[in-house]
C-alpha cells in the first residue's frame, strides 16, 4: 500500500506531521491545541527524543512533572513511562525522533489512509490497534498500567469483531 504519510494527520486536538523514516529513526512534526493531553503510556520497541519547537510543555517522567520550552530538548528511554499535556492557553508545538523506527512507518500509512475515508477520526487510531496484532507489527506504545491497555485492547477486539473491522486486514497486509 502507498499511502502518502508525509502530510499532516489531525486527530482531536493533535496534528501530527511526519517528515522522515528509515530503519533507524522515525521523525515528526507534532502540534497540539490547548487542553490536549497523551496519557501515561510507554514505547516498548524505541527511544524518544522531544524537541519543543513552539511553547511551553509539561511532561511527566517516571513520576516526575517537568516544563519543557522552546529549543529545549527531553530524551526518554524506551520502556519508561511518560505523559505529555499543553495547560497553556496556546498551541504547543515539538519535533518528535524515535529510535529505532520500529513499525512506527506503519502506523502512519494505516492512520494515514483510515484519515482519507474518515478525516480526524479517532476511531482510526482504534483500527490501527486492532491491526497491531493482526499484522504482526512491533506495538508503538502501551497505556500504563498495564491493566488499563488490556481493558482497552479487550474493548477494541470486541468492536473489530461487530464493525467488521476483520475486512481491514488483507487491505494493510504487505
Amino acid at each position: 500500500m502507498k499511502t502518502n504519510i508525509f502530510r499532516p494527520i489531525k486527530i482531536g486536538k493533535e496534528t501530527f506531521h511526519p517528515k522522515f523514516f528509515d530503519e533507524s529513526s522515525f521523525i515528526m512534526d507534532w502540534t497540539m491545541q490547548e487542553g490536549g493531553a497523551v496519557p501515561q503510556h510507554l514505547h516498548k520497541h524505541m527511544d524518544e527524543l522531544f524537541t519543543v519547537t513552539e511553547g511551553e510543555v509539561l511532561f511527566t517522567v517516571n513520576g516526575q512533572k517537568m516544563i519543557k520550552k522552546t529549543g529545549e530538548v527531553l530524551f526518554v528511554p524506551r520502556g519508561t513511562p511518560h505523559s505529555i499535556k499543553n495547560e497553556t492557553k496556546e498551541k504547543i508545538g515539538l519535533t518528535v525522533k524515535y529510535s529505532p523506527c520500529a513499525d512506527t512507518h506503519r502506523m502512519f500509512e494505516i492512520i494515514a489512509t483510515l484519515d482519507q475515508e474518515n478525516p480526524g477520526s479517532m476511531i482510526n487510531m482504534l483500527k490501527y490497534f486492532y491491526l497491531v496484532p493482526k499484522l504482526k507489527l512491533r506495538e508503538f506504545s502501551t497505556l500504563e498500567p498495564k491493566f488499563i491497555m488490556n481493558v482497552i485492547n479487550t474493548v477494541i477486539k470486541i468492536m473489530g469483531l461487530l464493525l467488521g473491522w476483520k475486512r481491514l486486514v488483507g487491505k494493510f497486509k504487505n
